[in-house]
């Protein structure tokens, strides 16, 4: 399971949901998603992130972009939450039906 997880972060094509980045000698600044890839997929992912943190029943995927939405701020967590809702996707995608991403995941 580990293994798979690995591979779904690398896998997921970078250009969906990834931070603009600067960097100069020691300076490294994350900023706001890129315009890179495609739009309406962007869109998509971000209006489901958006509809899931503020509305429908309480899941775990929502709790936990509930709970990075105080730690790390509200647009940070709905873009994590869409980066999130992309690997389930994909992975619903590549094994035909939701397995595992569906069930709270363990934490280590």
């Amino acid at each position: 399971m580990a293994n798979r997880q690995a591979s779904d972060q690398k896998s997921l094509p970078p250009r969906w949901l990834t931070p603009s980045r600067n960097q100069s000698g020691e300076r490294d600044v994350s900023g706001g998603i890129t315009k890179a890839g495609d739009v309406n997929l962007r869109r998509a992912l971000c209006q489901a992130a958006n509809v899931m943190m503020n509305s429908g029943r309480s899941t775990w995927l929502r709790t936990w972009g509930a709970q990075l939405a105080q730690r790390r701020g509200r647009k940070i967590a709905k873009v994590a939450l869409a980066r999130r809702i992309a690997v389930i996707l994909r992975r619903i995608w590549i094994d035909g039906f939701a397995s595992n991403q569906m069930q709270r995941p363990k934490m280590i």
